[in-house]
Order: structure tokens, then sequence, then C-alpha cells
């Protein structure tokens, strides 16, 4: 009988024992159970910060944006007045955005970080084609520059088959978009990728659509980095067309009026583009781009970020330096150079300049390392020849090259 009263009193134990761990069991998976929610509800939250922080973000591209573009299609010719409308447009629209950010639960904040300035190149005429002011339809538009928001309006009706118009991108590899008639109607065709129908006259080169589809055969040639843009046969259609380039308006007037009048003397009457709006092809000064610090602010996010706003442009943001002034000053036999140069990273390393015979391209000079702003002089310089007058800024990773030609009794060589 005693086993027996021991053999259950062991049993009890055991059932008293598998109750007690059942209770901890339950238990330790309430609490395990408490805080995976809890983790889980607060990684919901910071996400959906994130996603607020992130919207806030390209709402904030965007508006820089459309400031931009606002500010650069205004009728007006200097980039004071281009800055000056810029800073209008988002000092309205900064205090919006942050005062809606705030009904999101964000803290939000704006503060402009300044504008890069380019130039900006227009043809308003629709009678004419892609042509330079001459009317030559075989031209160089760009030279060494960063572009950005390339677009046509082609009439529908001038474009034929016997005629293809051909616009040439080139970054090192050159890439051909032709605007053409192959007998079924208009079409953009990118040489080795493929084409797109035409059918509105739309072709936006730098964000790679035709008439407002995505188009992957052009969006595969939006032009990155620094490219040349030359067109052939730009006569051969009517067509509007503008684009952005992050070059300073005079250092780029010089280098592509070099490229396409490589044997006048500086300036070529008439010069590729010219200056007053309305003479068509005309360049305006005009803003590349656009940088804000922004600030995002939650019970659990801190968000800083800063931004940058430059419409359609493609690749890697514009870096490299530029002349903002590049002149040469002839009297008799001596050549006065001055410059200035900007950096959107406010690193430029020097300026070398290199005078060189128009004939042969044999150096007579030259002199490297000099000062990012400053002059220099070549004395004595032989009569009766032809020089080309050379500057290149480098900040160590890129450089921009601008030429005139100037002579001492012997222009046109």
């Amino acid at each position: 009988m005693a086993d027996v009263t021991g053999e259950r009193s062991r049993a009890q134990l055991l059932l008293v024992g598998a109750l007690a761990l059942a209770v901890i069991f339950l238990s330790l998976s309430l609490l395990l159970n408490s805080v995976i929610y809890t983790e889980n509800l607060a990684t919901r939250q910071t996400h959906a910060d994130v996603e607020k922080a992130e919207t806030f973000r390209a709402s904030v591209v965007d508006g820089l944006g459309g400031a931009v573009e606002y500010a650069n299609r205004r009728n007006v010719t200097g980039f004071a007045d281009r800055r000056d409308a810029y800073r209008a447009a988002t000092d309205d629209w900064i205090p919006t955005l942050a005062n809606y950010s705030a009904t999101d639960g964000l803290a939000g904040d704006v503060d402009r970080a300044g504008v890069q300035q380019g130039t900006r190149i227009v043809d308003a005429n629709a009678s004419t084609g892609i042509v330079d002011r001459n009317g030559d339809g075989d031209w160089t538009m760009a030279t060494d520059s960063s572009v950005r928001r390339f677009r046509l309006n082609v009439t529908l009706s001038s474009v034929d088959s016997p005629d293809d118009t051909t616009i040439t991108i080139d970054d090192g590899t050159a890439q051909d978009v032709v605007v053409e008639d192959d007998g079924s109607g208009p079409q953009v065709r990118v040489v080795g990728r493929g084409t797109c129908e035409l059918t509105r006259g739309h072709v936006d080169i730098g964000a790679g659509r035709v008439d407002g589809d995505y188009c992957p055969p052009l969006a595969d040639a939006r032009p990155t980095g620094t490219v040349d843009v030359s067109v052939s046969n730009g006569d051969g259609i009517d067509a509007t067309y503008s684009f952005v380039v992050d070059r300073h308006s005079e250092g780029f007037r010089t280098a592509v009026d070099t490229a396409n009048f490589p044997g006048q003397c500086t300036p070529p009457s008439p010069p590729t583009y010219a200056t007053t709006v309305g003479d068509d092809p005309y360049t305006t000064p005009a803003i590349y781009a656009a940088t804000a610090r922004i600030g995002v602010a939650t019970q659990d996010l801190d968000y800083r970020r800063t931004v940058r706003a430059a419409p359609d442009e493609a690749g890697e943001p514009a870096t490299g330096p530029t002349f903002t002034t590049f002149n040469v000053t002839q009297s008799g036999n001596d050549f006065d150079v001055g410059w200035q140069t900007s950096d959107p990273n406010a690193d430029v390393d020097s300026v070398d300049l290199r005078v060189t015979y128009v004939t042969n391209g044999t150096v007579y000079a030259d002199s490297s390392g000099l000062s990012p702003n400053g002059s220099a002089s070549f004395k004595d310089v032989p009569s009766g020849l032809a020089y080309y007058v050379n500057g290149t800024v480098t900040d160590g990773t890129s450089d921009r090259r601008v030429s005139e030609i100037h002579d001492t009794g012997a222009c046109p060589p």
C-alpha cells in the first residue's frame, strides 16, 4: 500500500511540475510575442517615416526643377534675372511644402544652397531646320559640354524619305539620332538600336521620349557626361529646338565658334549663336542645376540630405570646371589674355594657355599651372601669321577648352 501512495505522490509532483512549466512557457510566449509585436510596430513606424521622408525629398527635387525651368523660360537675358526669378518661385513654394508636410506628421525644412550657371540654346523659328545663323545644316551645336533638356519640335510634313536629318552625340563613342521617313511615315531611328514612330513631332532626347512616350532606343542614346553635339542635313526638316549646357555663355560660344569657323578670325560674322532673344538660334545665360539642403524630423527619424535638381540630365551630375570669361585682346604683335573660371565643386586646379600656328598646329608658346582667375601676355608674336589662342581649365579630374583665332596680318589664313 505504501508503494501505491508513493507512486501517486510522484505522479502528482510530475503533474504539478508540468503545469508549472506550461505556465512558464506560456508566459514566455506572451512576453516574446509582445516584444515581437512592439518591434514590428516600431519597424513599421520607422519604414513609414522613411517613405514619407523620401516622398518629401522627391517633392523638393521636383519643385526645384520646376522653379529652374520657370526661370529659364522667362524672356530675360541676364543670369541675375534668372537667379532672382528662381528665388522668387521657391520663396512662394517652400513654405507651402513645409506646411503640407506638417499635416503628414513631418517637420520638414528646405534651405536653398545655390544654383549652377549654364547656357540655354534656343531656336524658336519653326520655318527653318536645325541650322546655324547662316542657314547651314551641317554644323556643331555644342562642344565638350554636359547637355540636358534637349528637345525638338518637328513639323511632320517636312519629314520626307530623301532627306534624313542626323544629330550626333559623341562622348568618345558617336551615337546617331536620325529623324526620317522610311516610306511608312516619320520616325526617330537610333542607329544600331532601333526606331520609334513619330506621330506628333515631339522628340525629347534628354528624357528619351518620342511624342511623350518612352522610347528605349532613344533613352539609350541620351547624352551623358561631357559630349560634342553636331548635326548633318539639319536643313532637311523644319523644327524648333532648345537645350541647356553646363558651360558659361562666353566660353561656350567661343568654343562652338572655333569648331564651326576654324579658319575665320574671332569673332566670326555672324557667330554661330546670337545673344539677342528671337534672333534664332540664340543663347542666354541659364540655370543648369540647383541644390538645396533638406531636413525631415519625426519622433523616430532625423533625415537630412543635400539634393540637386537638373531636369532631364542623364548620367552622373556635371562636375567639370568651365571658363566664365576668356578674352584675348590683340595690340599689334602682342596678345593679352584674361580669364575667369568656375567649378561646381569649387576645386579648380589650374589653367593652361597655348598659342599655336593655325596653318600647321605647331606650338609657338605655352604657359601652364596658372591660377583659376588671372591674366597673361604673349609679346612680340611673329607678324604676318594667324594663331589659335587656346585655354584649358582643369580640376584634376576633368577639363574644358576654349580657343580663339587671332592674327598679326594674315587672317583668314
